[in-house]
């Protein structure tokens, strides 16, 4: 009779410590992840940055698919526009600098809607008028 009652004490005490550890699992939701990824080719040449598309929609990814295709190093930058958007600072997100004929993605998740500004970080490029221009979230 002890050791059923102790067997039975032995039991109750466990499942009281198993019942506040299973209720104090702390789930938290996954990762925010987008469901939809744009692709924009983006082609640098000496003179001008062209995108194949401006603008995406908020929470989508954008894969930036950047070739140099000009004959000097040029880099492409993403900035914030607007002061809100504090993360993007001054150098913003950017690929290295790309010699002629390099490429790189630079992939970005568009939280945020706004204007963000494109540009080579190239010192070179900063004075020409095609090297810069918007892109758009909405």
């Amino acid at each position: 009779m002890k050791v059923r009652s102790l067997f039975l004490v032995a039991v109750a005490a466990s499942l009281i410590m198993v019942v506040p550890a299973a209720h104090g699992v702390i789930t938290r939701p996954s990762t925010t992840e987008p469901d939809v990824y744009d692709v924009v080719d983006v082609t640098i040449t000496d003179s001008r940055i062209i995108l194949s598309d401006n603008s995406s929609q908020r929470g989508n990814g954008v894969d930036f698919k950047v070739r140099n295709a000009g004959k000097k190093p040029h880099s492409f930058a993403l900035l914030a526009d607007s002061a809100q958007l504090i993360s993007l600072d001054r150098q913003g997100l950017h690929t290295p600098m790309l010699k002629s004929k390099q490429t790189s993605v630079l992939s970005v998740y568009m939280d945020a809607r706004g204007t963000f500004v494109y540009r080579s970080l190239a010192a070179t490029d900063r004075a020409k008028p095609g090297m810069h221009g918007k892109f758009t979230v909405t």
